[in-house]
């Protein structure tokens, strides 16, 4: 064995074969293009969704990609993937909205949490039917959401089914 090629790590020739070396491969600028998307969040009626996220997830890749915004108070997001507002991906995307409470400690104060008015349906990829297309461009889109379904409809035909 060549013992001169296990001490080469200690030289002083190892750092500039080494600095080198980490430049070329940390410098490379692998990161994909992001594009800017911007839009707003209302219900069909053209109410404005005014809190909560909005998230876009990427088809098509084996690790899933999101770009994601907070709802403003004016209904608008800016999505951002690395950081914020920095845009997203190109491609088709699916898309949820997440619209809940804070409740903090709430359970003592039942009373006091609003009902949420975002259909459930909005919060699951699976479901919420929601898919846009980001292109290699300024993207501006509007997300149309429904209200939830009133608390007891469904319990009030249930019950006069059974009789």
């Amino acid at each position: 064995m060549d013992y001169n090629l296990l001490a080469f790590h200690r030289s002083p020739y190892f750092v500039f074969f080494l600095i080198p070396l980490i430049i070329v491969c940390g410098c490379s600028d692998s990161a994909p293009k992001l594009y800017e998307v911007r839009g707003l969040v209302r219900y069909t009626d053209g109410q404005l969704l005014r809190r909560g996220t909005v998230e876009f997830e990427i088809f098509g890749r084996e690790k899933a990609i999101t770009a994601r915004s907070e709802i403003g108070p004016d209904g608008s997001f800016a999505l951002g993937t690395y950081a914020m507002s920095d845009g997203a991906l190109p491609g088709k995307h699916r898309v949820v909205v997440i619209a809940d409470h804070d409740i903090g400690a709430g359970h003592e104060r039942p009373w006091l949490i609003a009902p949420v008015q975002l259909h459930p349906k909005y919060r699951d990829y699976r479901t919420s039917g929601l898919e846009f297309e980001v292109k290699p461009e300024i993207n501006q889109f509007i997300i149309e959401v429904e209200y939830a379904p009133k608390f007891g409809q469904n319990a009030g035909r249930e019950s006069s089914a059974k009789q």
